[in-house]
């Protein structure tokens, strides 16, 4: 069961947060404090547990975090209704202040917050990738303690699974536990929306009748669309990925972790206001284009309620209707469309379709040019640590002859705030040093496209070699004064300070 009957019945009989609840024989669990259901794990109690439970779902974050703060109640829910169920296998639910048990977050690297990790006995931990709603957080844990994979016999259950989803992968395989079932289970694990359904009856679905035959069963745009590839899960999985969601698709809290999550990586997002009468005109068109690059490029529209969705592509209400395309396969690459708001109103009925169609055939051809985001210069001459903008990165950076150490940062980022005074000490040291620049960008304000400095969370810090600007190298030792320090004395190139010379020819590295 999921948790022990124990602690169900104290929940049921408390319904209260349980500190110190004995959840089976172990002395070390009987230790454990709990927050609402939610185990509060330690520097100290952590590898213990994972050693002691079957499976576990541990939440990285930090107090100060919104994303954390927000997400709370739906994980304390879920943590609740997994303390109720009465099931075979044993699940906990779990979180680590990162901002105090700083060694196990450095252990994960934890990069952001909340980092969420799934530890299930005998296996490596799997990073969580789903919602953060409760439903959607017990759905992805269920989905990896059991078949993946509906096994069915009968019509009536093939029914019941389409009315309760909105979309079923139906397959017919040769036999219950063969190669055809493993390859399903495999693209059932790593689809949280979507239901995957198997079964050696000819007779379920007049759609699918033979041994290797698949239809994707929706309750929107065609009902049924049969595969027609090779079984194989790649093939497999690019038809989920073109068939799972409409043609255009409506962005919404609920459908984000969709559109996002899904195996689409090129989006053509089109931000416009429903209650407009240009509205249907602008879908006609989208249809248009979604239709002819299917499969490769996912059309939504984004209302212009998403408030924060906008600004996050620095977009206001006067722009709309505006359509930007992004490539997330590699960082975030944005490709802005030629002509927005009211020109593209008189032109949504003419050229738009064609217009539309041209941009993202040039951004399939890798010819259109990423649109990015830029924070305005600042004047840091007296400043230790330089501020790096995107419009300058090129000439302050990969063409200048310094040695660079540059951290990218969010100024919402606990981690990035603590370091922000050792980075500063570390920039008084080598304040003299003529060839090395210590430097920040804030990568919230400025977006840079430059393939081998990705940036994945904060504070990342890359050190880009003054005689190898194209190859930076990513930063992964100590956060302190003395392990900076020590780093760019071994691998920038020669230098003095205070009297003492220090670094690496790089020409005869």
């Amino acid at each position: 069961m999921f948790l022990s009957k124990t602690l169900k019945l104290l929940a049921v009989l408390t319904a209260v947060s349980t500190p110190s609840v004995a959840l089976d024989s172990s002395l070390i669990l009987e230790e454990i404090d709990y927050d609402d259901n939610v185990m509060i794990l330690t520097d100290e109690n952590f590898d213990q547990v994972i050693e002691e439970v079957d499976a576990i779902l541990v939440k990285f974050y930090s107090p100060s975090c919104g994303h954390c703060v927000r997400m709370a109640p739906a994980y304390a829910e879920a943590a609740k209704t997994l303390v109720e169920e009465d099931t075979e296998d044993q699940v906990y639910l779990a979180k680590v202040d990162a901002t105090v048990h700083k060694k196990l977050a450095e252990r994960f690297k934890v990069q952001g917050f909340p980092t969420l990790k799934f530890f299930k006995k005998d296996q490596e931990p799997v990073e969580f990738d789903g919602g953060r709603q409760t439903d959607e957080i017990l759905k992805w844990i269920k989905k990896r303690m059991g078949p993946a994979v509906h096994f069915i016999s009968t019509k009536d259950e093939l029914t019941d699974l389409q009315d309760a989803n909105d979309v079923v992968v139906y397959a017919v395989i040769d036999e219950e536990n063969g190669e055809q079932r493993d390859v399903l289970e495999k693209l059932a694990i790593a689809s949280d929306d979507v239901v995957f359904v198997a079964s050696i009856a000819s007779d379920i679905s007049e759609h699918a009748t033979k041994p290797k035959s698949i239809v994707i069963l929706r309750k929107f745009d065609e009902p049924f669309i049969i595969f027609d590839g090779e079984f194989t899960d790649e093939a497999i999985k690019a038809f989920v990925a073109k068939y799972k969601l409409p043609l255009i698709v409506t962005f919404s809290q609920e459908s984000a972790g969709s559109i996002f999550g899904g195996g689409i990586t090129q989006h053509l997002m089109m931000f416009a206001d429903p209650e407009q009468s240009y509205h249907e005109d602008i879908k006609r068109a989208l249809e248009e284009s979604a239709s002819k690059f299917r499969g490769q490029v996912l059309h939504v529209v984004v209302p212009v309620s998403e408030d924060r969705i906008l600004e996050y592509f620095g977009l206001k209400k006067d722009d709309l209707p505006s359509a930007v395309l992004i490539e997330m396969s590699s960082g975030l690459k944005k490709f802005k469309f030629d002509y927005n708001g009211e020109k593209l109103i008189e032109k949504v009925t003419s050229s738009f379709a064609s217009d539309l169609i041209n941009l993202v055939e040039l951004f399939l051809e890798g010819e259109a040019k990423p649109w990015l985001k830029s924070a305005e210069p600042t004047d840091d001459t007296e400043m230790n640590v330089k501020v790096i903008v995107a419009k300058q990165f090129m000439e302050r950076v990969i063409e200048s002859d310094k040695d660079v150490l540059l951290e990218f940062y969010a100024p919402w980022c606990g981690h990035c705030n603590q370091l922000a005074p050792v980075y500063r000490k570390l920039a008084d040291m080598f304040a003299d040093v003529d060839s090395i620049m210590i430097a920040k960008i804030d990568a919230t304000e400025n977006e840079i496209d430059f393939e081998k400095a990705q940036v994945s969370g904060f504070p990342t810090i890359f050190f880009f070699p003054a005689n190898d600007k194209m190859n930076p190298v990513l930063y992964e030792g100590g956060r302190d004064v003395e392990s900076m320090a020590e780093y760019l004395k071994e691998h920038a190139k020669k230098f003095e300070l205070e009297g003492e010379s220090f670094g690496a020819d790089h020409d005869e590295l």
